[in-house]
């Protein structure tokens, strides 16, 4: 093999391991707006409340953000994870 093959094996490597990472990244992040929304609509909170609220249980008990989306998507139970948002207090 050549160092211009060489070259190109390596710059072929690399291209399809960022594109592997990127498609990663997209799933994860689709998985996760999804679980937003879910939790949203079920504990009547915004999307950024309910980010904060998948991202602190997740740091709280050690889970990975992207496993605990894909279970919130799956309907399935996650024990602990509610959202119930608090009254909050008039504004004069």
């Amino acid at each position: 093999m050549t160092t211009t093959e060489q070259s190109l094996r390596a710059s072929v490597d690399y291209y399809k391991t960022l594109c592997d990472q990127l498609q990663h990244a997209l799933d994860s992040r689709i998985v996760i707006e999804q679980a937003k929304g879910l939790l949203a609509e079920r504990h009547h909170l915004d999307l950024d409340e309910a980010f904060h609220l998948l991202r602190s249980f997740c740091r709280a008990n050690n889970l990975k953000l992207t496993e605990t989306a894909r279970a919130v998507v799956a309907r399935q139970h996650v024990a602990g994870l509610s959202g119930e948002r608090q009254p909050s207090a008039a504004v004069s």
